[in-house]
């Protein structure tokens, strides 16, 4: 007796309180919006610069440190402390132009911020919107990254978004 009631309590509050959920597909979205084609390639110019400038300073670390092993036979203990500071203050200096470039501060991740996330925030909103407007109680975002087993298309609001962004 105790199951029937258990298992009629559930289907009850499983029935009672049915959501809609939908998702999308913002890598699909974004391939639309000329202006994220426009900035993404901005950026990936601006990574292939600083990526070439990071490149060649680490060559001079390593054509400093050849010349240092060709040479330290022929050097006072002096002028080898003195080479192995110029060494090691380069490599620092490589190390400080990738961090101020691509690190968690970095100006790529500032080129983000400011470029990107209004793109991607009017997306969001957009979505919200149309999530509201056709029932749907939660949306998500279905990535390549993310772990979606099975999605039915009927829940795929991708392209009301891209309608509505005036994208067609």
């Amino acid at each position: 007796m105790k199951k029937i009631v258990l298992i009629f309590a559930i289907l009850s509050f499983q029935l009672g309180f049915a959501q809609k959920i939908g998702y999308i597909e913002m890598d699909r979205i974004l391939e639309k919006i000329p202006k994220f084609q426009q900035v993404n390639a901005e950026i990936d110019s601006a990574v292939d610069q600083w990526q070439s400038e990071t490149d060649a300073i680490y060559q001079q670390v390593e054509d400093l440190y050849q010349q240092y092993v060709q040479n330290q036979s022929k050097m006072s203990d002096d002028m080898k402390k003195k080479k192995q500071d110029e060494i090691f203050n380069k490599e620092n200096e490589a190390k400080e132009f990738r961090e101020e470039k691509f690190g968690s501060e970095g100006e790529l991740y500032q080129m983000q911020e400011d470029l990107i996330k209004p793109i991607t925030d009017g997306v969001y909103k957009t979505a919200e919107n149309v999530a509201k407007t056709n029932g749907y109680d939660y949306l998500f975002e279905k990535t390549q990254e993310s772990s979606w087993i099975y999605t039915n298309p009927d829940h795929d609001l991708t392209e009301l978004v891209i309608k509505e962004l005036g994208l067609e």
